[in-house]
């Protein structure tokens, strides 16, 4: 923990949040009744990803790893959906009595910023996943770059959010609403707005399938 004193710029590809809540512990039920859950028990199942922005960074570093071809987007105030592992004691610091969280620029996949729309961060997008009861017709004959040709195992989802590629990167001929493919090791689930989406980012996206490719088994 340190302490600071004023909140205006962080370090190099640092962010500062604030979590009013810092875990999902309740659950609604019919009747307005509430049932709250024990955290203490595996709580980084628990964990809220939704907090407030604090304090950004004076810049971020543009030849590090994570950060290369990102623009900065985020203001204070913003609400932010941010990785799970970001509310935790290791990353907590005070400022002015106030307990706020620092986390790497590029683990903040998402913001609002008062009463606007749900945006993206630099690469990220959110798809919404495909019901069990549906799959893709099996005469389907897919185009999958040269690159991805040995993953054996798609999945399909419909992209509902997407950001801006980062500098390096081409833009993607998709848009929200589309139904796209996945690798089977890109779906990390996030409650976010109420919603459950797979959280990746453009590059894990490998290409578009028209909806007429979908069958439901209903």
């Amino acid at each position: 923990m340190f302490l600071i004193l004023g909140l205006m710029n962080t370090p190099t590809d640092i962010v500062l949040v604030s979590a009013p809540q810092k875990f999902n512990d309740r659950i609604e039920i019919e009747g307005g009744k509430v049932i709250y859950i024990d955290t203490t028990y595996k709580p980084d199942h628990h964990v809220s990803i939704k907090g407030i922005v604090e304090a950004v960074p004076r810049r971020l570093t543009h030849n590090h790893y994570w950060h290369k071809g990102m623009e900065m987007e985020l203001q204070e105030g913003d609400e932010v959906y941010f990785h799970y592992l970001t509310i935790d004691a290791t990353n907590l610091w005070y400022a002015e009595e106030k307990e706020v969280y620092q986390t790497e620029y590029f683990n903040i996949f998402a913001y609002k910023r008062g009463d606007g729309p749900l945006t993206m961060t630099a690469n990220w997008c959110l798809v919404e996943p495909v019901e069990q009861e549906h799959k893709f017709k099996s005469t389907l004959d897919l185009i999958v770059p040269d690159a991805y040709k040995k993953v054996r195992n798609y999945k399909v989802g419909k992209l509902r959010h997407i950001g801006k590629p980062l500098k390096h990167a081409p833009t993607l001929d998709v848009a929200a609403g589309d139904y796209v493919i996945f690798g089977k090791d890109a779906d990390f689930e996030n409650e976010i707005e109420g919603e459950v989406f797979y959280t990746m980012q453009q590059e894990e996206l490998l290409a578009t399938l028209p909806e007429e490719c979908i069958l439901s088994l209903s």
